[in-house]
């Protein structure tokens, strides 16, 4: 099968799945950056789980792509939200067995400035910076990551 030329060009990212978001799959997909193992082993990097696995919401955000790894941690769980718009926005819960799928972003590349919007949209929505055991490929590393206050 071939692909549409502007389909190639397109950088991908982590997306929801599905019709009814609450039970949607997380899909990874390849980031458009790569992440070198040395830097994977070595550098800063911050677990993100929320709106900001998607490529333009980050960039928007941060001002520059940003590259990333998909992730697990668990111990946390995605649960889904309804708004009173109809829209369901994630919420990252505390759950002994549970699991959450997200991405490892390589924060090294990046200026404390950048990095500011990120920190207190969180901290607005109720969650800090802690340090977590992720799964990141096949390596299990400590790392920060956005978890509930």
């Amino acid at each position: 099968m071939q692909q549409d030329k502007n389909e190639e060009e397109n950088s991908l990212t982590m997306c929801w799945f599905g019709v009814w978001q609450p039970y949607a799959t997380s899909v990874v997909h390849v980031p458009a950056q790569e992440i070198s193992p040395k830097e994977i082993k070595q550098e800063k990097l911050i677990f993100i789980w929320d709106k900001y696995m998607k490529a333009p919401n980050i960039t928007e955000l941060i001002g520059e792509p940003v590259p990333w790894s998909p992730a697990l941690i668990e111990g946390y769980s995605r649960e889904w939200n309804k708004q009173e718009d109809d829209k369901f926005i994630p919420k990252l819960i505390k759950d002994t067995n549970g699991k959450c799928i997200g991405a490892a972003l390589l924060t090294s590349r990046l200026t404390e400035p950048q990095l500011q919007p990120l920190i207190e949209d969180f901290e607005i929505r109720g969650y800090g910076l802690k340090m977590i055991n992720a799964h990141i490929g096949d390596l299990n590393r400590e790392i920060l990551a956005f978890l509930p206050i």
